[in-house]
């Protein structure tokens, strides 16, 4: 938004930064600047986990998907665009730089499951090169088959669900 807020958010991950470290928390637990980025502008509708479940989710006209299947499927220059532009209708613009939507990024990644790690960052090799979404390959996880077919174009929201609002 501007310099102060830029400084406060960055006061807060150093201050919970070095909280962990005193209270004998090591490395892995260590709060990155990442992390409270994603906790200040994400995870009230994406969840903590990235996982679209967020607390607000249910409130949106437009389901969050899970950013953790976007991570292999645009280039980075891509998803960037994405966060920073937003996403109507439920996804506003993003008042972060590049540099923090990296960081953001980044942290996402900490979320993915080991398991499929290797398969979505080959995907998203292969979308750097700009190969059209029906052609990547994911080792181990078949697309799915309305999700194949170039999204470069697209603004996601005809990939969003809409909420379920009937109490199931």
């Amino acid at each position: 938004m501007n310099a102060a807020y830029d400084r406060r958010l960055f006061t807060t991950a150093a201050v919970l930064a070095l909280a962990l470290t005193a209270c004998g928390g090591g490395e892995a637990e260590q709060v990155s600047e990442g992390q409270v980025l994603f906790e200040a502008h994400c995870v009230d509708c994406h969840g903590e986990r990235a996982l679209g479940d967020g607390p607000m989710a249910e409130r949106l006209p437009i389901a969050p998907p899970s950013l953790l299947e976007h991570l292999g499927h645009h280039p980075i220059k891509q998803l960037i665009q994405l966060i920073r532009s937003g996403v109507p209708p439920a996804m506003p613009p993003a008042a972060l730089t590049d540099d923090q939507v990296r960081l953001v990024i980044d942290y996402a990644w900490t979320l993915v499951p080991d398991s499929i790690v290797a398969g979505l960052r080959d995907m998203q090799r292969q979308a750097e090169m700009g190969m059209p979404m029906d052609k990547m390959q994911m080792e181990g996880m078949p697309m799915q088959p309305d999700s194949a077919g170039d999204m470069s174009g697209m603004d996601h929201s005809e990939h969003m669900m809409a909420p379920d609002t009937s109490g199931h």
